[in-house]
C-alpha cells in the first residue's frame, strides 16, 4: 500500500461514510481499533435494517459534522483515519440486510455478528470489514460489489443466495477476487467461488459411508416431492453406486399428503423382494422431519416389515426433537455436524451477544476466520483455500474441493429413547485424497 507521505487527507460527512464503507444502519465507522472479546469491553449487536426506511433528506455538511479518513491517492480506498499508515486488508461482507423476509434479516444479522465475533477473536489490527446489503436483489448485488471493489476489497464474504453469488461473481471475477459464499447450490462453485454452507450431499455421503461399514448394501428412499428431496436422492443414489450398494427404489410424494401409503406399499414391495433374496437389512433414507416424517416412518411395519430388518437413516433435519419419542425411529440414525462443535461455538456466541447464534451464524465465522488467514500475509493463493488436512471451525473440520465445494467431517448421531446418543464422532482428520 502507498506510504503515508502518499497519502491525502479527505473529508467526509458521515452520512457519506456510512454510504461508501458500511451498511447504512448496520454497521458505523468505528471510533477505535476493535476490543478482543476477552477484555469485556460492551458490543452493540447489529441490528436488521427496515426493509422500507423513510426517507431523509441529506443534511448541509459542518465543520462539526465532518470526520476525517484517508484516502489512497493511487487506489482512492477509503481508510479509516485510526488506520492511518498501516497495512489494511479490506473484507467486504456482501449480505441482505434489508430482505423483505424478517428471517432472512434475522439470518444476515446473525452472520454479520460473528464475522465480528471472528475479528475481535483473530486481533489482526490490520483487518477492515466492509459490510454492503445486497437486499437479496441481484441487480443491487452488482451494484455493492462494484462498490466493495473501488473501495479495496481484496476478497468477499457472502452473498446468501446463489442468484446474488452469480451477481456478484460478475464483478469479482473481472478482478480477480475470491468470494466465499454461504449458498448451498453447487452450481455456482468454483473459479474462486468456495461454498461454506451446509450441503446435503455432504452428509449423504457421510451416512452412506457409515452404513455400508455396518454391512447394509440395499437402501431405499422416499421423501417429499420439493428441491431438497432431490439432492438428496441424487446423492444417495451416487454415494451408494459408488461403494457398490444398490437403491432398490425411490418414491417422492405430495408436500401436502401426511399419509403417502400408495408410495410407502409400492417400496414395501420392493424391500420385501430384497429380503426375501438374501438381504439381511435395508437402509431407508428419509430426509424430512416433522408431522411428515411422524406419518411416513410408522408405516413401514405396518404393511409387514420386521423393525429390526430396517434401518432408518437420515440428514441433519433430524435434529428436531419433535421426532425424537416416535417408536419407529428408535434405533435410526442420521449425519450432521458435532452436538459438541455447535455447544461451543452457541456458548462463546452468547457469551459476547447476550443470545444464542441464528442457525447460519457459525458458517460466518468460519469464512471470516478462513479469510482472515488467507490475506494475513497479503497475498491470496487459491491453494490457501484447499488445506488437504483441513481445518478446524466452529463447525468442526471441514476443506474445500477443488471445485469450490466444501468437504466436512460430520458426526453420526442415533434416536434411542426420545433422545439423541453419539455413533461415530466426527473425524479430526481428512484422509489424504481430495477431489
Amino acid at each position: 500500500m502507498t506510504s503515508v507521505s502518499g497519502l491525502r487527507r479527505f473529508r467526509l460527512v458521515p452520512s457519506m461514510v456510512l454510504a461508501t464503507m458500511f451498511m447504512t444502519a448496520c454497521a458505523t465507522v468505528p471510533p477505535k481499533p476493535p476490543i478482543h472479546i476477552s477484555k469485556g469491553d460492551d458490543r452493540v449487536d447489529p441490528k436488521p435494517v427496515d426493509p422500507t426506511p423513510t426517507p431523509t433528506p441529506t443534511p448541509t455538511p459542518s465543520p462539526d459534522d465532518e470526520i476525517d479518513v484517508i484516502v489512497d491517492e493511487k487506489a482512492k480506498y477509503v481508510t479509516p483515519s485510526y488506520m492511518e499508515g498501516r497495512d489494511v486488508k479490506r473484507i467486504a461482507v456482501l449480505l441482505p440486510f434489508s430482505h423483505s423476509s424478517k428471517s432472512v434479516r434475522t439470518q444476515a444479522s446473525g452472520i454479520l455478528a460473528a464475522i465480528e465475533m471472528a475479528l475481535f477473536d483473530f486481533q489482526d489490527q490490520n483487518i477492515l470489514l466492509l459490510p454492503k446489503d445486497t437486499g437479496g436483489d441481484a441487480r443491487k448485488t452488482i451494484t455493492v460489489t462494484e462498490q466493495a471493489l473501488a473501495e479495496g476489497a481484496d476478497i468477499i464474504i457472502g452473498p446468501l443466495f446463489s442468484e446474488n453469488v452469480r451477481s456478484a461473481a460478475i464483478v469479482a471475477h473481472r478482478e480477480e477476487v475470491p468470494l466465499v459464499s454461504f449458498s448451498n447450490d453447487l452450481s455456482v462453485a468454483g473459479d474462486d467461488i468456495y461454498l461454506m454452507s451446509f450441503q446435503p450431499e455432504e452428509e449423504v455421503s457421510r451416512i452412506v459411508d457409515w452404513t455400508i461399514r455396518q454391512g447394509i448394501d440395499r437402501f431405499a428412499f422416499i421423501a417429499p416431492d420439493n428441491e431438497y428431496s432431490r439432492r438428496v436422492e441424487t446423492a444417495l443414489r451416487f454415494e451408494v453406486t459408488r461403494r457398490s450398494g444398490i437403491v432398490l427404489g425411490s418414491e417422492f410424494f405430495s408436500e401436502n399428503n401426511p399419509a403417502p401409503v400408495d408410495e410407502v406399499s409400492r417400496l414395501t414391495g420392493q424391500i420385501k423382494t430384497a429380503l426375501a433374496y438374501g438381504s439381511d437389512k435395508v437402509a431407508i433414507m428419509m430426509p424430512d422431519r416433522g408431522v411428515r416424517l411422524l406419518g411416513v416412518a410408522p408405516l413401514f411395519p405396518y404393511y409387514g416389515i420386521e423393525s429390526r430388518k430396517l434401518q432408518y437413516i437420515g440428514t441433519s433435519r433430524w435434529e428436531d426433537p419433535s421426532i425424537w419419542k416416535e417408536p419407529s425411529l428408535n434405533g435410526a440414525v442420521f449425519a450432521t455436524t458435532s452436538p459438541e462443535d455447535t455447544k461451543n461455538f452457541n456458548a462463546a456466541f452468547t457469551s459476547v451477544y447476550g443470545r444464542g447464534p441464528t442457525s447460519l451464524a457459525s458458517l460466518g465465522y468460519d469464512a471470516a476466520s478462513l479469510v482472515m488467514k488467507v490475506i494475513a500475509d497479503g497475498q491470496i493463493h487459491k491453494f490457501e483455500f484447499m488445506n488437504k488436512d483441513g481445518i478446524l471451525g466452529a463447525n468442526g473440520l471441514y476443506r474445500f474441493r477443488s471445485d469450490g465445494s466444501v468437504e466436512r467431517g460430520l458426526a453420526i448421531l442415533g434416536i434411542q429413547q426420545g433422545g439423541l446418543v453419539m455413533i461415530d464422532e466426527s473425524p479430526i482428520t481428512f484422509q489424504p485424497s481430495i477431489n
